[in-house]
């Protein structure tokens, strides 16, 4: 076995390697980063307290540690940053520059902020009308899905910063300043006494709000989400991979040890052990070793930018990827060591038969009824399909194959193209309905009165209880006084508006019905302040992620929500400008644009993954089942010439069959790729904030099937030359 003729095969090792790895590669980040966070005393709660409720109380009670979380959002001409005093014993900042600032003129600045302005140690920062020296550059462990400004900008790290200050450098600034603590909980305390203290507290009083770590998209809400993500294409890509390079490498080995039986029935006659003639096969090893190695080492070096390319909208600290041996040899020793077992093992049980029989590749067929019949039928059947049925008997592997590069293709590029696309069905999702130009939340609830074109709203925090028994601890319930204006609701059952006030229940968005198993008719139990307000499913609207849900602002009075009719937020088609003083945060539309696409990146990196696993693979595939189908029935070709047929009959006849079976196979891909999105996806989506829409797509199947004829087509006309130099001569000669 040379090298040079198993190129394809190095190849197909070579993009599995690649791919696996790479995504392996980013889950050990993630694994790393959360180990780092934890490392830094990272927070197990955030907590909001009433006005006259006592923390140290609260810390005794449910045997916590807490740490002041004050701060500053100073806005200025063109940069909002978050000024906070670098005094935490809790979520302690990682400094991969510098040091704290230890003076009034000194501060610190985030990573994300610092290389997006080229700002280094000891460059100047002016907030308002100072300027400050910077002294160290860090990240945050509750920071990794940053929120700095309080106005309902998304994220923007070129113009959004969090600043470390000294006490008297953050005394200076007269701007509101906004409390809340962090919690961590005593170590003595188990996992179990851990969530039961967590809900005993959401049902305290004195607690205004309380969210976990995990909960909460800020600290590891969105990091554990995509790290789901790319579990399950790791998960679907070593299915798929595992399983492809173990029947091409087994059908490759079984068709060079059939080529050269007869040398190996010579070797055998002449005197040769078992041994010495199946260690050559041994080489099947290198081969794995070469491409593990280069796949393994390729995606080594890509790692990096890719895992910041995903990690883009996070702040977080930079995880050096270190050599791990072990790992080197589970992902490339061990499988190279296997297959050259495989092959080795192989080879001595063909050196089991006679020389001759060897020699002559000749086979004792022992005489029953079924080859009776066999026999009976062939002798019946037109030469043409008797040849066909004998090149597919003989070569069952290589049908696997063959329909497998057909699922590859269908399966992996209809995954390939959803991802691309899922990006904009979410941001159009999103943006239906829609009308606003702001969604302005107010301070304090104001008196219903003539708001023109606005819609109002009341929004509270909630507790919901659903019916299968599980608890969405941050949730907000919103009274809505009209949903037919600027901000409307659509239904997923008829894509119609919802009209919110003939509804006598709630409307639910698609990712809770899926998270919850919800449908119409269940009942919700809304908790507010202790208080419980059943309250039936009427709708399910097709918002993919969001933890609120609607409710008609008369019936959230009859419910008793609600007292009277007041509002603390309006929908409205003014550009109203933020004031901290009057409002929570004003939400602009654009704003909800650039947030709803802020993950198309991870999207497209995960499409570009499965369109190297479906189409690279795939026709690499081809190409060897092609090369290797010729091969093993050249002696069919040559009769077939000797016959009589044509290059071109000769051709329909061995590789017309195959071609049938992979598009066989692109159809078995397709129904897969429908059920791996609906399976996988909806797994997702029960533990995560968002349900992924993955829907089948007529446009992706055609697409698809399109690229897949013309690789398998434009790669039969490259083999054609093979079938066509096929002799009677040479095969006689062997």
């Amino acid at each position: 076995m040379k090298l040079n003729k198993h190129y394809f095969l190095i190849l197909v090792v070579v993009c599995a390697m690649f791919i696996c790895s790479l995504l392996v590669f980013y889950l050990q980040n993630t694994s790393a980063l959360k180990k780092v966070l934890a490392e830094q005393n990272q927070q197990d709660f955030t907590l909001t307290l009433q006005d006259e409720a006592d923390i140290t109380e609260l810390s005794k009670k449910y045997s916590f540690m807490y740490d002041l979380l004050a701060y500053k959002v100073i806005y200025d001409d063109k940069n909002i940053f978050r000024l906070m005093k670098d005094t935490r014993s809790i979520d302690i900042p990682m400094y991969s520059e510098g040091a704290a600032p230890k003076t009034i003129n000194e501060i610190a600045i985030d990573k994300n902020f610092s290389q997006d302005n080229q700002l280094t140690l000891g460059s100047a920062l002016t907030i308002g009308n100072r300027t400050y020296v910077i002294s160290g550059i860090f990240t945050l462990p509750d920071a990794i899905m940053p929120m700095v400004a309080d106005n309902g900008l998304a994220y923007q790290a070129k113009t959004q910063a969090f600043i470390l200050c000294d006490e008297a450098m953050y005394s200076i600034w007269e701007e509101l300043e906004k409390v809340s603590y962090s919690g961590r909980f005593m170590e003595e305390l188990s996992e179990e006494q851990q969530q039961n203290a967590l809900a005993e507290m959401r049902l305290n009083p004195n607690i205004k709000s309380i969210v976990s770590k995990e909960e909460n998209p800020h600290i590891l809400a969105a990091l554990n989400t995509k790290e789901k993500m790319f579990k399950i294409c790791l998960l679907s890509a070593v299915c798929i991979l595992v399983f492809t390079v173990i029947i091409l490498l087994t059908t490759t080995i079984i068709q060079n040890i059939n080529e050269t039986k007869s040398d190996m029935g010579i070797l055998k006659a002449l005197g040769y052990t078992t041994t010495q003639i199946a260690k050559k096969y041994l080489i099947i090893g290198v081969f794995v070793l070469v491409g593990g190695v280069i796949g393994y080492g390729m995606s080594s070096i890509i790692s990096p930018l890719f895992i910041n390319r995903i990690n883009a909208a996070f702040l977080v600290p930079d995880i050096p990827q270190n050599f791990n041996g072990l790992q080197f040899i589970l992902f490339i020793i061990m499988p190279a060591l296997c297959f050259s077992i495989l092959a080795f093992g192989l080879a001595v049980f063909t050196l089991r038969k006679p020389p001759l029989e060897m020699i002559y590749k000749t086979e004792t067929i022992k005489v029953n009824i079924f080859v009776k019949k066999r026999q009976k039928r062939r002798k019946t059947k037109p030469f043409r399909k008797t040849v066909f049925r004998s090149i597919i008997t003989n070569n069952i592997l290589l049908v696997f194959l063959a329909m497998l590069t057909g699922f590859m293709v269908s399966a992996n590029l209809q995954i390939a193209f959803s991802l691309q696309a899922m990006a904009d069905k979410v941001s159009s999702i999103t943006l239906k309905g829609i009308e606003y130009e702001s969604n302005v939340r107010y301070q304090e609830a104001k008196e219903m009165e003539s708001l023109n074109a606005d819609t109002p709203y009341f929004v509270r925090d909630c507790k919901m209880e659903f019916p299968n028994g599980e608890v969405l601890n941050n949730g907000q319930f919103m009274a809505l006084y009209n949903s037919m204006s600027l901000f409307k609701l659509y239904s997923i059952q008829k894509q119609h508006n919802i009209d919110i006030s003939q509804q006598k229940g709630i409307v639910v968005n698609d990712w809770m019905r899926k998270k919850y198993d919800l449908a119409i008719g269940d009942t919700i139990k809304i908790y507010i302040n202790n208080d419980i307000y059943p309250l039936p499913i009427t709708a399910i609207e097709q918002s993919v992620y969001g933890e609120t849900v609607y409710g008609d602002g008369a019936m959230a009075i009859q419910a008793g929500i609600l007292d009277r009719a007041v509002y603390n937020g309006v929908f409205t088609a003014d550009n109203v400008e933020f004031d901290n003083k009057q409002h929570v945060f004003v939400s602009k539309f654009e704003d909800i644009v650039k947030s709803s696409s802020q993950q198309k990146g991870t999207y497209i990196a995960l499409s570009f993954l499965f369109i190297i696993i479906g189409l690279a693979l795939s026709i690499l595939t081809i190409g060897i089942v092609v090369k290797v189908i010729i091969t093993a029935n050249r002696k069919y070709l040559a009769l077939m010439k000797a016959f009589g047929y044509t290059n071109s009959e000769c051709n329909r006849i061995v590789l017309s069959g195959f071609r049938i079976i992979a598009y066989i196979g692109f159809v078995i891909g397709t129904f897969y790729a429908i059920a791996l999105s609906h399976f996988l996806f909806g797994t997702l989506a029960k533990s995560s904030t968002i349900a992924i829409p993955m829907t089948p797509d007529s446009k992706a199947i055609m697409l698809s099937l399109i690229i897949f004829a013309i690789s398998y087509e434009l790669i039969m006309l490259l083999y054609k030359k093979s079938i066509n130099a096929v002799s009677l001569q040479e095969v006689m000669m062997k």
